[in-house]
């Protein structure tokens, strides 16, 4: 921390509870809609409390792992930083893991150098609570990847850059709406309106998540360690509530003698830009290995019926290449080029495969 910091600003590790939520949602939707990237393309995020509580609110989340900076001439919160804890299997060997998630400084405070400290504090309270590694999804034109890249330099921490992610996947439902929120091409917008038809699944295997298939549901998503040289583990509580989460939208499918076979879910967030926003997805876990290509396309028709009609625009990711995108293509999904990086800071020096091919994580 330069004279600077230490005079003007106390960052600080604190204890996440209900009547902290709204302050910190509404800090970190003004940190990223004043994004330069943002301002230009759209396709922000509003931190509504419900997505704040969706990342940060699942039951293995510390409460106490949580950072945020206080500007002392005002007392005024202006950064953010929270950790996802989450098991990392690679290679089928499970490690104590962590998402760092939400790096957050308000606009007018920006460039004093304030992320670069809460990370490093972030980083000395993992390896003082024996964290093994953690990773992240980068944008390259976002500041993230700068401020990881500085804090592992200057705390001699190595971060392998272990995977790239060459595509986003986006499902549109309205056409119109999308394109008030995110800049388009006028022949982006053609082939969006073009796709955007939304029919009910006709299969009769495909239905919506009930409560007593989480136990079905948490052995299948267990197939996603076995498959990847690097994974994450499934935390069966983690898992049951997130999919009676009510902003979550899960469906899956049956075989012959009723036992799931597959399953696809997403959550809601409020994609905003232009001074416009509206509800959208974010596809969360894709299981369709076991199914045919048309099975799997029955069940991705099926979220999206699901979807809209509770008013979602459309869904997004970015294309994490653990599942074939073929079924989902044939459910109007569309696959465009977006790069982003899969960065590991590797803190007890953990033996990773010297060449990754095979990866599944979570954005949240």
């Amino acid at each position: 921390m330069n004279k600077k910091e230490e005079s003007e600003y106390s960052i600080e590790q604190f204890t996440l509870d209900e009547s902290n939520i709204e302050e910190y949602s509404k800090l970190i939707t003004t940190a990223f809609l004043a994004d330069a990237d943002a301002q230009l393309v759209g396709a922000s995020i509003i931190f509504t409390e419900q997505t704040f509580k969706t990342i940060f609110g699942g039951p293995s989340i510390d409460k106490d792992f949580f950072i945020r900076v206080i500007h002392k001439p005002t007392n005024e919160l202006v950064g953010f930083f929270g950790l996802i804890p989450r098991k990392l299997a690679v290679n089928e060997k499970v490690y104590k893991s962590a998402i760092p998630s939400w790096i957050s400084v308000r606009s007018d405070h920006q460039r004093q150098g304030l992320a670069k400290s809460m990370g490093k504090k972030m980083l000395e309270m993992g390896l003082a609570a024996g964290y093994d590694c953690g990773f992240a999804l980068f944008e390259p034109e976002q500041r993230g990847i700068d401020t990881a890249e500085a804090v592992a330099r200057e705390t001699n921490i190595p971060m392998r850059r272990a995977f790239y992610l060459t595509k986003y996947v986006i499902r549109i439902f309205d056409a119109k709406i999308a394109a008030s929120v995110v800049k388009l091409k006028w022949y982006e917008k053609l082939v969006f309106k073009l796709l955007q038809e939304v029919r009910e699944s006709k299969s009769s295997s495909v239905r919506r998540y009930q409560k007593n298939d989480i136990d079905q549901i948490f052995e299948l998503i267990g197939d996603f360690a076995e498959r990847n040289q690097i994974s994450i583990v499934p935390n069966y509580e983690d898992l049951k509530w997130m999919l009676n989460n009510p902003n979550v939208v899960c469906v899956v499918h049956e075989n012959d003698i009723g036992k799931i076979n597959g399953f696809i879910f997403a959550w809601e967030f409020v994609l905003a830009g232009f001074g416009n926003q509206t509800p959208f997805g974010w596809l969360d876990a894709v299981h369709i290995h076991r199914l045919s290509s048309k099975e799997a396309s029955d069940l991705a028709k099926g979220l999206c019926f699901e979807a809209k009609k509770i008013g979602w625009a459309g869904i997004q990711t970015p294309y994490i290449p653990y599942f074939d995108s073929k079924p989902l293509k044939k459910a109007k999904f569309i696959f465009f080029p977006k790069r982003l990086s899969l960065d590991i800071f590797n803190l007890k020096n953990i033996d990773l495969p010297e060449k990754i091919e095979s990866v599944y994580v979570e954005w949240r």
